[in-house]
């Protein structure tokens, strides 16, 4: 017998390569009868170097924008090629925290997502969304990696 939930979310980030791997392990992971949830995060980078700079934020907000129906078009095509999901949504923010906080919504028993598995020094450097969702997490949550990538030839 598999592990099977009712409500799964699949945190994906269209542009990594483990993407793929999220998603169907999430679908295998919901129940015949649950719902699956694909997000992803779209966060707010500025590319300006002074708030001054005429048309900077402008510039900023419209390539946010673009990024995000990019993403959701990207998003939308992934879960058309595993079978669908319930739901998809590019939300705003820290991924982290915008998963944990769509979880708490909308009362999910599971998340999954993935994880390069980075070294000590990089994860210090760069951070870890992973490592951040397992801490800020209202549920259960599995961690798809790169080891398990190669292992299953994905």
């Amino acid at each position: 017998m598999a592990l099977e939930f009712n409500k799964v979310v699949a945190v994906v980030d269209v542009d990594d390569d483990l993407a793929d791997l999220v998603f169907e392990t999430a679908k295998q992971m919901t129940a015949a009868s649950g719902e699956l949830h694909a997000i992803d995060s779209n966060p707010f980078i500025t590319t300006f170097e002074s708030p001054y700079a005429s048309g900077a934020l402008e510039a900023d907000a419209e390539a946010h924008r673009a990024d995000a129906e990019r993403r959701k078009e990207k998003l939308d095509a992934l879960a058309a090629s595993h079978g669908g999901a319930k739901e998809l949504a590019v939300l705003e923010g820290n991924p982290s925290r915008d998963a944990a906080s769509y979880a708490k919504k909308n009362d999910v028993d599971l998340i999954v997502i993935g994880s390069h598995q980075k070294g000590w020094w990089k994860r210090l450097l760069e951070g870890s969304e992973s490592s951040d969702m397992i801490r800020e997490a209202p549920c259960a949550v599995f961690v798809v990696t790169t080891a398990h990538k190669k292992k299953t030839g994905g």
